[in-house]
């Protein structure tokens, strides 16, 4: 009697443990043959100026599913670009992905994120921000201490927080032919200016020069300046450019080294073509002689006296650029120059990592000026507003322009 209980016991025990271990791989199997994809927002693999090669991976969970990643400036008002789509099959493990975010714009902040989907359903993975590089920001000077047979380059070179060499090219044509040593500028340094002397120089001759700087982002080129050896008088400028409203000293001498000499300053803006005298000054002590200029927009400028002129000197504007907070957090700009930049686009710039990286598009109003609100990350982040940067050579924010940048602030959210 008792056996026959233990037995039966022993069966009545086995047999609910085996239905429930059946059932329960049932319900698993049921369960993934419902789920949708998984997937997971990986990290930046490359990135240039104006591309960047981002991974992920996707779990199909067993049905076929395909994935791209979506893109843009902010996640508050939704993504703006997309890759294509493509399958990652229908398998039931991870599967890595890279795509290839195109079309964006140098030294910019952007948001990505992956996105799955198959019969089940859509996911999306978690958000990834990355700032795009820069290739280095150039502008190419006046030259200076011009001889019968040598003469210093001057220009500006901004790295972009990336490791820069910069060289001069130089010759009688816009060709060139020659160049300079290369040298290298610190990673953050900004707006650098720099000076090569050159030698050997035919007399009486007229070269052509420019400024080039080279990163990982790429290759920039200034613009093309000239130079004439062994003038009568020579002129210099203080500085290769100034901010709209501000002044540049322009200094030379003649070349007999006598006081008392008549120098006439002559002065052409960008969209002129001729030019007209705007100051007359007299050489003192060695022939020297010097003046305080002005200029509102791109202007080239030379000095001239009864045995002959100077080389020309091109001075770059900038338009003057405000940037305020004001109440509830909010911030102001306006850009004032010569011209108006009514209906101009203006681009708010957080630092990060040493980089000045686009966080916002801003449009002007008909007064040249904006009043708006952004989500900056939470804390203390320091901003500026920019107009115009990051075109090579040149780097207009309109024309006879210089790229234009704010004060920079300390915004605390």
């Amino acid at each position: 009697m008792n056996k026959i209980i233990h037995v039966s016991r022993t069966k009545l025990v086995a047999i609910p443990l085996a239905i429930a271990l059946t059932l329960s791989v049932g319900a698993g199997v049921a369960m993934a043959a419902t789920s949708p994809p998984k997937v997971s927002t990986g990290s930046v693999a490359s990135m240039m100026p104006t591309f960047a090669d981002v991974n992920g991976t996707v779990n199909p969970n067993g049905a076929a599913t395909s994935w791209y990643f979506e893109y843009g400036l902010s996640t508050a008002v939704g993504y703006a670009s997309k890759t294509a789509a493509k399958s990652a099959g229908s398998g039931t493990t991870d599967v890595s992905v890279t795509g290839t975010l195109t079309g964006l714009s140098p030294a910019t902040s952007y948001n990505y994120r992956i996105v799955a989907v198959n019969s089940r359903g859509t996911t999306v993975g978690g958000v990834g921000i990355f700032n795009t590089s820069a290739a280095p920001a150039v502008v190419t000077g006046a030259a200076s201490s011009i001889t019968a047979s040598s003469a210093k380059l001057n220009g500006i070179v901004n790295p972009e927080a990336l490791s820069t060499s910069w060289y001069f090219q130089y010759g009688s044509t816009t060709a060139y032919g020659s160049s300079t040593l290369t040298k290298q500028v610190a990673t953050d340094s900004g707006d650098t200016i720099v000076s090569i002397g050159i030698a050997h120089l035919a007399a009486k001759s007229t070269y052509h020069y420019r400024v080039v700087a080279k990163s990982s982002a790429g290759t920039s080129y200034g613009t093309d300046m000239m130079l004439t050896t062994g003038l009568s008088m020579t002129m210099n400028a203080s500085v290769p450019s100034v901010i709209y409203g501000g002044f540049a000293t322009l200094s030379g001498a003649v070349a007999t080294g006598k006081s008392g000499v008549h120098v006439t300053v002559m002065s052409e803006a960008f969209d002129q073509t001729a030019f007209s005298g705007i100051a007359d000054v007299t050489t003192g002590n060695g022939g020297a002689w010097s003046f305080s200029a002005q200029p509102t927009v791109r202007t080239t400028f030379k000095a001239q006296t009864s045995s002959g002129s100077s080389s020309p000197v091109m001075i770059g504007v900038s338009p003057r650029v405000y940037l305020n907070v004001v109440s509830g957090g909010r911030l102001s700009t306006r850009v004032v120059g010569a011209i108006s930049f009514a209906g101009h686009v203006l681009q708010l710039q957080r630092l990060s990592r040493g980089l000045w990286v686009t966080w916002k598009h801003v449009r002007l109003n008909g007064s040249a000026k904006a009043v708006f609100s952004t989500s900056l990350p939470k804390g203390s982040t320091t901003i500026r507003m920019a107009i115009g940067p990051f075109v090579p050579g040149i780097n207009q924010a309109a024309a006879g322009y210089l790229a234009g940048f704010s004060r920079t602030v300390q915004y605390r959210r």
